[in-house]
């Protein structure tokens, strides 16, 4: 089996991080692996962990073919390494070692018995839809990578005014958002940054996508959940004629002539799931349902 490690860049301090990493690699070892490692996230390791965890080949720009793509940290690594994956079809696995983890929610200490689990070929699938945004020729964006698996956000660029943001949905006028941005969310976003603002949780296969405004000026503005197969259209005002435009934290600036469209992707990012561990387990687990805090 080929597996390809995506971790975070760590600074010198960042020691506990680097040994959960070689105690990755050396699981992974315990296995029939040829293992790949990201060159700025190798190089990034101290010399002494690099002697440790020597791959078998350094990925550059390409992914190269690969059964398998291990993401170790948090969410936020997850998503990197979604977007490295692209629409290969490789599939990802998250350790986690962060602290919530609702991609990356296989928990460290379960790393050894989850490895082994994977080379006898006990695992789910799960096939997570994505999104893609697309800007107009004056004004293109993300020309490198213009998908998210979160969400794709229209946020203000400054703190003193709030935006205007005329929604269609398949050219048919929704509403015009009063805010300070607006949340376009797959299912498997609905826990991040929509949740935030009181969107509501989506199941990760459901074919749907949720719209949530993020401190609308009319409270009557609601989330709003859409079939996945929308087309949505929005156009901004804002008086400092710009604003951002983000991708699972990606942001870039535009200017308010550029029309944005939001629609899902044509391929899903398969996800590797434990036999047995569902959805709602980790609702229960990650947002401590049924747990009451008064009893120690």
């Amino acid at each position: 089996m080929k597996i390809a490690l995506f971790g975070s860049v760590f600074s010198e301090q960042a020691h506990r991080a680097e040994s959960q990493i070689i105690e990755v690699c050396e699981a992974v070892k315990q296995h029939p692996v040829e293992l790949y490692l990201p060159d700025a996230f190798f190089y990034s390791l101290s010399r002494a962990s690099q002697d440790k965890i020597r791959p078998f080949c350094l990925l550059f720009d390409v992914l190269p073919p690969v059964d398998l793509a291990l993401s170790v940290g948090g969410d936020g690594t997850f998503l990197r390494t979604a977007a490295a994956v692209g629409n290969s079809g490789v599939p990802v696995l998250g350790i986690n070692t962060g602290r919530l983890g609702f991609l990356a929610d296989v928990n460290f200490v379960d790393l050894r018995e989850t490895l082994s689990e994977i080379f006898a070929d006990e695992y789910d699938i799960e096939e997570r839809s994505l999104l893609e945004v697309c800007g107009d020729e004056e004004f293109p964006l993300f020309s490198q990578y213009n998908r998210a698996l979160n969400e794709v956000a229209i946020l203000k660029q400054d703190t003193a005014s709030m935006l205007t943001i005329h929604t269609y949905i398949n050219n048919d006028f929704l509403t015009s958002y009063q805010a300070d941005g607006l949340i376009v969310a797959t299912p498997t976003g609905s826990t991040a940054y929509s949740l935030s603002v009181g969107g509501p949780i989506l199941v990760p296969n459901s074919p749907s996508m949720v719209l949530s405004p993020i401190a609308p000026h009319n409270l009557t503005s609601r989330p709003l959940v859409v079939q996945d197969d929308a087309k949505i259209k929005l156009k901004i005002e804002s008086r400092s004629n710009s604003f951002l435009v983000s991708l699972d934290g990606q942001s870039q600036v535009c200017h308010v002539r550029t029309e944005i469209e939001v629609r899902k992707t044509d391929y899903t990012l398969k996800v590797v799931k434990r036999k047995g561990h569902t959805f709602y387990e980790t609702l229960r687990d990650k947002l401590m349902w049924g747990v009451d805090v008064r009893r120690k």
